[in-house]
């Protein structure tokens, strides 16, 4: 499973070296998975390889969510003058978020019935 772990941070890490390198106005982890995605879209990484320990990722996921909630915390006083803000923002993005995904799924399973 240590091979499986060391591909998926090897392409995360990969992207986000791209994000800094070249200056480019996505997030690495987003590069990062787009070239995950192409990896395994044009089978040079076996989905069965790394199916278990992105599933072990995914089920402790909240783990990552540690360090940028402790980043947060120290930053409170910058946050407390906007969080009316922040709070719209959180709302709006969830929502469309939810709508775009509703939309994506819905169009998918409308392409494999035909």
């Amino acid at each position: 499973m240590i091979k499986q772990y060391a591909i998926i941070f090897m392409v995360t890490y990969l992207g986000e070296m791209i994000s800094k390198s070249i200056n480019f106005p996505f997030p690495g982890p987003v590069i990062g998975m787009l070239i995950f995605f192409i990896l395994l879209e044009k089978k040079l990484i076996d989905i069965d390889f790394v199916e278990k320990g992105a599933n072990t990722i995914l089920l402790n996921l909240a783990i990552f969510f540690i360090p940028p909630g402790v980043g947060l915390i120290s930053a409170l006083d910058l946050l407390s003058g906007n969080m009316l803000k922040i709070f719209i923002t959180m709302i709006l993005t969830t929502i469309i978020t939810m709508g775009i995904t509703g939309l994506t799924v819905q169009y998918l399973i409308n392409r494999r019935g035909k």
